[in-house]
């Protein structure tokens, strides 16, 4: 998916990052240090149920309906303002986030139509579209973030080792975007991108794979490669995508929420975002 691209970052970290990182790994450790102690959590044996009858073909429809209409407006657009969309997937400019920001609220959409009918409890109860307890979810975010960052940047760099390291084209926009595209370019990343994927591959891909399962983590690593592949052709940072999915579904299995998750998402894309920027 295009959606969100700017999640993956570049081999060399920039300098306004490096603190992030620092507070990350002491994050990771204060977390691993106490998952240690208390590792019957870690297990997900007693995580919210979410009774749905979901099944694949709900999961490929809402995937082809987000693809075709993210194509079909790439076309039209670049035709509208007579570029070559070969030449815009070369160059993502305009045409490409006006594209971007339709195909994310088609996604969007189509999953909340699916999921609304497909979850025994609905919306709330039963995807887990809820703010109930968003102080706590709130919180789970963040020190997912920190924990998840160190983890993303050591895969970018071991990535590195075998597949040569090039700059995310969407970062390369941002450098020459006007301030309303770029402002449209963070909206499409730190909002709608957060809230699609997740309603997708966390509330649909990820339920349907532990329905089927009857497995958590099963879910979550299978959901995770998912999310990953979805990504290309960016393949360096595939591996990375893969570690922050398995932190956003765990998140989201432990709470049954789908705040922790979609916060975290808009964070990690912010900081990427913030780090190219400022570096």
């Amino acid at each position: 998916m295009t959606a969100s691209r700017p999640a993956g970052a570049d081999l060399a970290t920039p300098a306004s990052l490096r603190a992030l990182i620092a507070a990350g790994i002491c994050t990771l450790l204060g977390w691993t240090l106490f998952r240690v102690a208390r590792p019957w959590k870690f297990y997900l044996r007693r995580v919210p149920g979410r009774p749905n009858h979901l099944n694949p073909l709900h999961v490929v429809g809402v995937f082809l309906v987000y693809f075709l209409s993210g194509a079909a407006a790439q076309s039209a657009l670049a035709a509208a303002a007579g570029t070559k969309p070969a030449q815009e997937a070369a160059s993502p400019g305009e045409v490409s986030i006006a594209a971007a920001i339709f195909s994310q609220i088609v996604l969007f959409g189509t999953a909340m139509a699916v999921a609304s009918m497909s979850f025994r409890h609905g919306l709330r109860r039963g995807v887990g579209l809820s703010g109930r307890r968003y102080l706590w979810d709130s919180g789970r975010a963040v020190i997912g973030f920190f924990a998840v960052l160190p983890l993303c940047v050591a895969a970018l760099y071991l990535t590195a080792l075998i597949i040569k390291p090039t700059k995310h084209p969407m970062l390369d926009f941002l450098h020459r975007a006007s301030a309303g595209w770029m402002a449209l370019t963070v909206f499409s990343a730190v909002v709608m991108a957060p809230l699609a994927e997740e309603l997708f591959f966390r509330g649909l891909v990820q339920s349907v794979l532990r329905r089927y399962f009857r497995s958590p983590w099963v879910g979550i690593v299978l959901g995770s490669g998912l999310f990953a592949a979805s990504h290309q052709p960016q393949y360096q940072h595939m591996p990375a995508l893969f570690v922050l999915g398995m932190v956003l579904g765990y998140n989201y299995e432990r709470t049954g929420r789908l705040l922790a998750p979609v916060l975290l998402h808009a964070i990690f894309n912010a900081a990427m975002i913030w780090g190219e920027l400022a570096g």
